[in-house]
């Protein structure tokens, strides 16, 4: 050891160590004044990270910043490095969480997989600028298909990503995706652009910007704004079913002000439409504007419920105009433990003013129907099991509605629609979705629930109900069109919930009709997870006429390292499959390969798509590509992905 004024040189074997990093050398110098400590022949270890390295020189500053020259650096263990990074030079800030490096080689296996003039990695879980996990595919539509992206953090509030993706058969496309959070708003803003598609010759695009505002006291700004350049590009550029079946994209700006028993909102909305073969007259309306009051006051057992509505609708063809609906009700509720009886009366009111009548040539058109009805409920509960530790509950409810005739075959038809009949529709007191028709009646509801509950968790463990309605005299009012039931009594809807162990669960649907003798609705789903990295699950879905589709869905870890992710989807009603996913992963310690198949319709004519991909992730090196389980999220059926999937 030689020391001069405040430089200090060490000969020999040195080691060195911190809290966020340990090094040792053939010799080291330092310089006290500067608060320097250079080290010569140098290894290092940052067991927080972890990682480890080498450099010809390594110096670290009191700032906690170390820089090297010719470095080897990998988050791979000793006896097993499967990847390494070697730089000319390269900086590593403690404090900022990234290191940043100069003439850099990626070394996979010992085989170079990339050359960089400069280059930036995360060393801590901070966000930071770099490139994240690329991703190459092969599809049948775009070629060979290669992601490339690269995260700037431009400050603690917002990012953006840029993502040039290279098609071997159309061209290059930039999609960018921009973050931010204000104090009072938060948003996204997605801008995707291909020049000059060589397949189309035409240049594409799409962009997504959704915001949200919180002006404080109560008003409050929702703004949602999708358009494309041309209705085939979700189906050239998408990858999944969910993609590529979107036939409307919606566009909106939402003012509102929120009281608390009062609100008030307003809406600027309309639509793009991607499937031009949905004749004119069937696309939605415009609503420029639409204007929502919505107040519910109450006192003691009474209650007022108040919702006002004023739409201007608008549409290149068919009637246009506005409309007012009105709905005021006065309900009384009594009650006990248990016991409910819940009497109301209302009146609704809706009045048009048109801009093109049709046939009638009447501009201005009114309605007015009072609405009476009687909710009543009880609930039983009692112990069950043989140590009483289940309560078990039984809930009948009913609900009468008397709703008078008017005649509404003059009134257009702006939004109004028939909902699949539920245990939600079975205890509305109105038929239709939207006011441009309300339907005369003189029913009463049925349903019945039990409940099984753990006594000592208070978690529901079984969820049954069955219900149907009653109808005391025929309706004569439907949508234009539609021909009337006449039945005495609606379809039996019936509804089971099942999960008495944390392994499993089991959902299903039931809708039934009695004079056909038929099944008009079913839908199951059925979910085995004994532990949260494993998974399988089954659908299946039936609307009568309509759609018969089933669905598998599995993760499944294979040995230690080795996981299968997998998902097949049929129509038994075409007799074709859907959609089917295939992914296979591999991790290792330091780095994580994935390797997935898809083959989904990828056209609303029925053209079906395939895709091949690969990710490969260095762990350290690269942000975590999306999980393939999030692929399932878009599955036909509603997959649910579990939590603490992927997590390490």
């Amino acid at each position: 050891m030689s020391v001069e004024d405040d430089l200090v040189d060490v000969i020999g074997r040195v080691t060195f160590a911190n809290e966020d990093i340990t090094v040792f050398a053939e010799d080291a110098a330092l310089d006290n004044d500067a608060r320097i400590l250079s080290f010569s022949a140098a290894g290092f270890n940052m067991p927080k990270r972890p990682a480890r390295g080498s450099a010809q020189e390594l110096i670290i500053t009191d700032a906690k910043t170390m820089s090297l020259s010719s470095l080897v650096f990998t988050t791979c263990p000793e006896n097993d490095t499967d990847w390494e990074l070697l730089a000319r030079d390269l900086s590593l800030d403690a404090e900022g969480g990234f290191g940043t490096a100069h003439g850099v080689r990626l070394k996979f296996k010992g085989v170079p997989i990339l050359y960089a003039p400069y280059f930036t990695f995360p060393i801590d879980d901070q966000r930071k600028n770099g490139f994240l996990t690329p991703q190459i595919a092969e599809r049948e539509r775009t070629g060979l298909d290669i992601s490339i992206p690269y995260y700037f953090n431009l400050a603690p509030n917002y990012d953006l990503t840029i993502e040039p993706r290279y098609l071997s058969k159309r061209g290059t496309q930039l999609n960018n995706d921009f973050r931010y959070l204000l104090p009072r708003s938060a948003g996204t803003f997605a801008f995707d652009y291909l020049p000059d598609d060589n397949e189309t010759n035409d240049t594409r695009g799409y962009v997504n910007l959704q915001h949200e505002t919180l002006f404080g006291r109560g008003w409050q700004l929702i703004a949602g704004v999708e358009e494309v350049s041309d209705e085939a590009y979700f189906e050239d550029m998408g990858d999944s079913l969910s993609v590529t079946s979107q036939i409307y994209l919606s566009r909106f700006l939402d003012l509102g002000f929120f009281a608390p028993r009062w609100s008030v909102r307003s809406r600027l909305q309309n639509y793009q439409t991607l499937d031009l073969l949905i004749d004119p007259f069937d696309r939605p309306y415009e609503r420029v504007p639409q204007m929502l009051f919505e107040g519910l006051w109450s006192a003691g057992i009474w209650s007022f419920d108040s919702s006002t509505e004023l739409v201007n609708f608008d549409r290149d063809v068919g009637v246009t105009g506005w409309r007012l609906d009105s709905t005021q009700e006065l309900s009384l509720r009594f009650g006990r433990a248990g016991l409910y009886l819940t009497p109301a009366v209302a009146w609704r009111q809706t009045n048009y003013w048109l801009d093109d009548p049709d046939a009638s040539g009447d501009d201005t058109l009114t309605r007015g129907l009072p609405v009476g009805s009687l909710d009543t409920g009880i609930r039983f509960e009692r112990d069950a099991g043989k140590t009483d530790r289940w309560i078990q509950t039984l809930e009948p409810r009913l609900l009468y509605i008397n709703v008078p005739f008017e005649d509404q075959s003059q009134l257009p038809v702006f939004d109004t629609i028939v909902p699949d009949f539920n245990l939600v529709q079975l205890f509305r007191k109105y038929q239709f979705v939207g006011p441009d028709r309300v339907a005369d009646t003189d029913q009463l509801s049925f349903g019945v629930t039990t409940r099984l509950v753990d006594g000592s968790s208070g978690e529901e463990r079984l969820s049954a109900t069955l219900g149907r309605t009653h109808y005391l005299a025929s309706q004569t009012v439907s949508l234009p069109g539609q021909p009337l039931s006449g039945a005495s009594d609606s379809d039996y809807v019936a509804e089971i919930g099942v999960a008495l162990s944390n392994k499993w669960n089991l959902d299903v649907g039931y809708q039934w009709n009695s004079e056909t003798d038929s099944t008009v609705r079913a839908e199951t789903r059925f979910e085995f997870r004994p532990q949260m990295d494993r998974l399988f699950g089954f659908g299946y879905r039936l609307r009568e006429g309509l759609l018969e589709q089933g669905e598998l869905s599995m993760v499944w870890p294979v040995g230690q390292s080795w996981r299968f992710i997998g998902q097949y989807s049929y129509s038994l009603l075409e007799e074709e499959p859907l959609e089917q996913f295939v992914g296979l992963e591999y991790e290792a310690c330091c780095w994580r390969v994935r390797l997935t198949g898809r083959r989904y319709i990828s056209s609303r004519t029925g053209e079906t798509d395939s895709a091949i991909s690969i990710q490969l992730e260095l762990k350290g090196l690269t942000q975590r590509a999306s999980s393939p389980e999030e692929l399932l999220d878009r599955g036909i059926l509603g997959y649910r992905r579990f939590s603490g999937a992927g997590t390490e």
